[in-house]
């Protein structure tokens, strides 16, 4: 029978069941990946949240595009902010359980008051909280919680539905016990578990009367701290806090949830947006341009203390960040000598230097800022024991080479790697004719069409396109609209774009929807890229199989260095932290989770500050500002 990962689960008082199939299950207040639990059964509140935190006032938020649906797990529309799968951006509902920001994969109970993972990892039990209630009064139990794992297995969208794929079906033992049943033979880890504790719950007897396949734009029925109380043409929307929700005194919750409404305006350009900040027209933004973060917001608003600026520094694991990625369908990009080519001629240093201030970090694997990444070294003993069964099969590099992107030193045009790129294009065929790149056998021009989702990536790709053009390659580049740029995205029907992939602390199941050769021909699955790899499928099933963190360390690293000497993308750049530029009317605790911020959840209305910010402004402006509340 396989060990769990370092499983810890803390209960006052653990009870244990034997299960139909025979598990001993022990039921426990919280679930770690790593080791013990951080916070004992009997604690009040997380160190990254502030009890003391005033209720009151609105928060003013914005985003970009446009929304269509208020259900996030079908494949059709597009969710609006504040209605998320995964993560904290979630106000209509409870999940299971609550991640903790300051410790990683780390889960404590909310929906869920406790929960059992058998010692082979095959069944996931969770007991539900019988004070659980729906906005319309409804208990929340596991009939509910049931119901929305049917409905992602039969109409969720291509990466939910292979997230839980080892998940063959969940029974019931009574109204407020669930268990998830994982298949017998199935590579799997802990990761399974704590996907599952992301599930939140739907209300069965609200969707009994709709069609849950269909996008919708009726505000739907939650159990969460927040309702939707206004929404307007997929431009708009506000979530009012629900004055006697039922999980307000969880400790998960203490201290979180403090705005009474939260209000999200859409907008279609992001420099109105930026523009809009500084009118004061909403609160808070996360600015994700190095430019504008230090020349666009050079005012006396910012000079004097009422805007501020504030560089949030993280841990988070950046994955493959900000990056160009190539849809390995097009035949263009079938030959690896063209992939490689194409990394050589990045200068990443010059646009960190010249646009970006050197503000941004360079990414060099796909698990970049963890311990999986292959870190800048040959393959370790335990690596190669992953990998000698595929040489031959592999690049061979992956053996004798330190994986290391170009250095450039930014300094304008770098010779050597352009000598490299054209020796490469040249033994794949791509010769130089009349400045046209061209195929010597075909004829063929060698063009790509560069997609963008916002115009401040354009501004990232010019460099690079333009080093292509001068390469006599043909391009064309230009910004979608956000709503088509998704559709091409889900129908695959690019060349190139300018776009990360998350990472994790603990990868699992969903490396098979982001790599994986069978997620590379299902539409919206997260394999944008197309990765068709047999080896590449292997080494994932060893991640997850892992049986301990430094077999996961060795398998992610072996998978990572596969990859990356594959050159199915060009690593791009990840910041070192949030960029936050707010009013100064909000608070926010002095303890900050080293996972994420703790915002909007953990930020308030502070009174005070809200009077002096509007004594700065008159005495800047002249003029007696309102300030919503």
């Amino acid at each position: 029978m396989r060990v769990a990962i370092a499983l810890t689960v803390v209960l006052s008082t653990a009870t244990a069941i034997a299960d139909v199939a025979g598990h001993d299950l022990v039921f426990k207040h919280g679930l770690s990946y790593f080791g013990n639990l951080k916070y004992p059964a009997d604690f009040k509140h997380f160190e990254w949240a502030d009890p003391a935190a005033t209720k009151g006032g609105t928060l003013r938020l914005s985003a970009v595009g446009r929304f269509d649906t208020f259900n996030p797990l079908i494949e059709k529309g597009r969710a609006p902010a504040g209605v998320a799968n995964f993560g904290e951006d979630n106000h209509l509902y409870d999940r299971l359980m609550q991640p903790t920001a300051d410790r990683a994969a780390e889960k404590y109970g909310r929906l869920a008051e406790a929960v059992a993972v058998s010692d082979d990892l095959t069944l996931v039990a969770f007991r539900l909280r019988r004070s659980a209630r729906f906005h319309d009064g409804v208990p929340v139990t596991a009939h509910d919680v049931k119901f929305t794992f049917d409905m992602i297995k039969a109409h969720g969208g291509p990466s939910l539905k292979t997230i839980f794929r080892d998940v063959t079906h969940a029974t019931l033992n009574g109204d407020y016990e669930i268990h998830f049943h994982v298949g017998a033979g199935s590579s799997t880890n802990l990761n399974v578990a704590l996907y599952l504790a992301s599930l939140y719950a739907l209300p069965r007897h609200y969707w009994a009367e709709r069609e849950f396949d269909r996008t919708t734009t009726e505000p739907p029925l939650g159990s969460g701290p927040y309702r939707i109380g206004e929404t307007r043409d997929g431009k708009w929307i506000v979530y009012e806090r629900v004055a006697d929700y039922w999980g307000s005194k969880l400790p998960v919750n203490v201290g979180r949830y403090n705005f009474d409404a939260i209000s999200y305006d859409y907008y279609l350009d992001k420099h109105v947006q930026k523009e809009s900040l500084k009118g004061d027209v909403f609160d808070v933004l996360l600015e994700d341009v190095a430019k504008d973060w230090y020349s666009n917001y050079n005012i006396d608003e910012v000079e004097r203390g009422l805007l501020v600026k504030e560089l949030v520094l993280h841990q988070n694991p950046a994955g493959f960040p900000v990056a160009f990625m190539w849809n390995l369908r097009e035949p263009q990009f079938a030959d690896i000598r063209v992939r490689e080519a194409l990394w050589w001629l990045y200068d990443f240093e010059w646009s960190n230097r010249v646009l970006y201030h050197d503000f941004y970090l360079r990414a060099d694997s796909y698990f970049t800022n963890t311990d999986m990444s292959h870190s800048g070294t040959l393959p370790s003993p335990a690596e190669l024991e992953i990998l000698e069964p595929y040489r031959g099969r592999i690049p061979p590099r992956v053996f004798t080479d330190v994986y290391r992107v170009p250095d450039t030193k930014g300094r304008g045009v770098h010779r050597e790697s352009i000598v490299r790129a054209e020796r490469l294009l040249a033994s794949a065929g791509w010769i130089l004719q009349d400045g046209r790149r061209v195929h010597r056998d075909t004829g063929e021009r060698f063009a790509l069409d560069f997609m963008y989702a916002g115009d401040h990536l354009e501004r990232v790709g010019l460099p690079y396109v333009t080093t292509l053009s001068k390469m006599g390659i043909g391009i064309s580049a230009r910004t979608i609209e956000p709503s088509n740029y998704v559709s091409r995205l889900r129908r695959r029907k690019f060349d190139a774009t300018i776009l990360g992939i998350g990472g994790s602390l603990t990868p699992g199941v969903e490396l098979r929807t982001t790599f994986g050769s069978y997620a590379a021909d299902v539409d919206s699955s997260r394999n944008l890229m197309g990765i068709k790899d047999p080896v590449v499928d292997e080494l994932i099933e060893k991640v997850i199989a892992a049986e301990s963190r430094p077999k996961m360390i060795a398998a992610a690293r072996a998978l990572d260095r596969v990859l990356l000497w594959n050159f199915y993308g060009v690593p791009g750049f990840y910041a070192p932290g949030y960029r936050f530029i707010y009013w100064d009317r909000l608070s926010r605790p002095e303890v900050i989770g080293r996972y994420r911020p703790g915002f909007p959840d953990t930020w308030w209305w502070d009174d005070e500050k809200a009077s002096n910010l509007d004594q700065g402004k008159r005495a800047l402006t002249g003029v007696s500002p309102a300030a919503t509340r």
